[in-house]
């Protein structure tokens, strides 16, 4: 019981750097570890359950859209031929890709850089 009340054996230079590389080592890899965590792969994870969802939303929407336009050329090709009524579809499909298509692509694209206004009202406290 002496022994262990006792003041303690002064360590070497050499233990005591053995004993600072060991412990940064060891901090090193947990600050490692918590980086890869929170910035990589809770990154991928997040961007993965996006894909997934998005996959079975377009997915739905393919079904949804193959359903209503066999529907829609069954109901014409009542009236009409089925060749008739295929093509009257495909023109209409048409049409409304190519609308959708200008839509999208003829919208100018305006970025919101900050004006010289706006930097120097943040830099003022």
């Amino acid at each position: 019981m002496g022994e262990a009340a006792g003041p303690e054996k002064p360590l070497s230079i050499e233990s005591e750097f053995a004993h600072l590389v060991k412990y940064t080592d060891l901090y090193i890899r947990q600050k490692t570890d918590l980086f890869i965590q929170h910035y990589i792969l809770d990154l991928f994870d997040f961007l993965v359950r996006q894909i997934i969802y998005l996959s079975v939303l377009a997915a739905l929407l393919v079904a949804g859209t193959l359903a209503l336009l066999v529907g829609v050329i069954l109901f014409i090709s009542t009236i009409l031929p089925l060749w008739q009524a295929l093509l009257i579809m495909g023109i209409v499909s048409l049409v409304i890709a190519a609308l959708i298509a200008y839509v999208l692509f003829s919208r100018e694209l305006v970025l919101k850089t900050p004006t010289t206004e706006d930097v120097l009202k943040l830099d003022k406290p």
